[in-house]
């Protein structure tokens, strides 16, 4: 079945206004009305793949959904960039619950040291390896992981499993994810009074999917246009009058249209009180602190400092299934280039750290795999050797004061923070940072 015939749930009477307002918080702040246009300076964008222990409370509310994705959430104090998956889901009335696809897949980040932000469109054909389990991978679309997280009860469900496969195949360290829905997002729009898109090109679908199982013609005139919650929902899920890469900039397009009627309103007051309506519209691991913060950095970030990309045609290669199906191979070189040079981590590249990873285990190689980690990161030319000693534990030694990229390290080989210990740097040592894996290691 084609995820686009797929349609929203019914959900319980809600109110327009309070069901916007929530959206506005969401797209306006949390979002930081991500400019859609690519900004050629690298300086622009640190891209941070760190998880840190919790440094800030989370004052998730009992009425609020919260799946348990195991997160953790980003260091606060050390003003570490934070990574939101979003995830848009499309459900039939008849597959309330029932595993789904995700018709979008977006990360969305937010740079508190650099007041900076981005986005990162993903394409739903993208093939990928996804972890079900420990030891377990199999190959599928990218927007499939929610629908085997949901059939395999992985640890916090489809959510779950698609940060894990964000992770597994572009590197970028996911905190939280929001799980967004179609029907929602149409009844912001009805509750702004529509939105001014200026449509580039006229769009026809002959294959629109209806609610009932069908197909629609659709029609969307080329032009600045004032569009209500169906039309701009159109605007958005149409893709057979192009492809993905299509819908992708439309709904990138979109979000700054909604950005641009957002921004006219004080919302930021409100979250607290309209929190309690949140679950209605949008499922997350997000707590109402986290929330809060977000949307004050992203309110701190000027417009040109927000970016925007996709992994479009340049980075993906057509082709189709032994059975037929449809699917873009991913260019791993050329992904891995967009993602280092378009969220280039200006903190770690002035602290230049050089790293060696030591062995303190019994199993060969496994310095090799960590520093492979490390470099396929952003960290270049690690150094690798054994230990004086077996170790119980992994430890990483900060031995010339470079902190920030010490617990850049430490959160990508999930290591607590806690085992990040500054020591001085021993003579004739010429790392910044060295790691020893302990029994710990995986």
């Amino acid at each position: 079945m084609d995820p686009d015939d797929q349609t929203a749930p019914q959900r319980g009477a809600i109110s327009p206004r309070k069901s916007f307002l929530l959206w506005a918080v969401f797209l306006a702040f949390v979002g930081g009305g991500f400019y859609s246009g690519w900004l050629s300076v690298p300086r622009i964008l640190g891209w941070v793949e760190a998880v840190a222990p919790a440094s800030l409370a989370q004052s998730v509310l009992p009425f609020v959904q919260v799946t348990n994705t195991n997160s953790v959430t980003p260091d606060w104090k050390n003003l570490e960039r934070v990574n939101l998956l979003v995830l848009g889901v499309d459900r039939r009335p008849d597959e309330k619950n029932a595993p789904t696809r995700t018709d979008t897949v977006m990360i969305m980040t937010l740079d508190p040291y650099s007041k900076t932000a981005g986005m990162l469109s993903v394409p739903r054909d993208l093939w990928v390896p996804i972890p079900i389990k420990q030891g377990t991978v199999i190959h599928d679309r990218v927007n499939t992981a929610h629908f085997y997280g949901d059939w395999y009860d992985y640890p916090g469900g489809g959510p779950a499993l698609a940060k894990e496969t964000v992770q597994y195949n572009l590197g970028v360290r996911i905190h939280y994810f929001v799980l967004l829905d179609f029907q929602g997002f149409e009844r912001i729009i009805d509750a702004l009074g529509g939105v001014t898109v200026d449509v580039e090109a006229p769009i026809v679908d002959n294959q629109y999917p209806t609610s009932d199982y069908g197909v629609q013609r659709i029609h969307i005139p080329a032009g600045v246009q004032l569009m209500d919650g169906e039309h701009a929902l159109r605007y958005a899920r149409t893709r057979h009058a192009d492809s993905d890469f299509g819908r992708m900039k439309r709904q990138q397009n979109l979000l700054l249209a909604v950005r641009s009627r957002l921004l006219q309103l004080d919302v930021l007051p409100k979250i607290p009180a309209l929190w309690s309506e949140f679950h209605d519209s949008v499922k997350t691991d997000m707590g109402l602190a986290e929330l809060l913060t977000l949307a004050q950095i992203a309110r701190e970030v000027p417009e040109e400092n927000i970016a925007s990309a996709s992994l479009d045609s340049n980075y993906v290669t057509p082709t189709i299934t032994w059975d037929g199906a449809a699917i873009l191979v991913p260019n791993r070189a050329l992904m891995r280039r967009l993602i280092n040079q378009a969220f280039f981590d200006s903190r770690r590249h002035e602290e230049a750290a050089k790293i060696e990873v030591l062995n303190g285990t019994a199993v060969r190689g496994l310095a090799g795999k960590a520093a492979q980690v490390l470099e396929t990161n952003g960290f270049p030319e690690v150094a690798v050797g054994d230990a004086d000693a077996l170790h119980p534990v992994t430890v990483v030694q900060n031995l010339n004061g470079k902190n920030y990229s010490a617990g850049v390290v430490a959160s990508l080989l999930r290591v607590p923070r806690e085992r990040v210990v500054n020591i001085p740097r021993p003579p004739g040592t010429e790392a910044d940072i060295r790691i020893i894996l302990g029994d710990d290691a995986r």
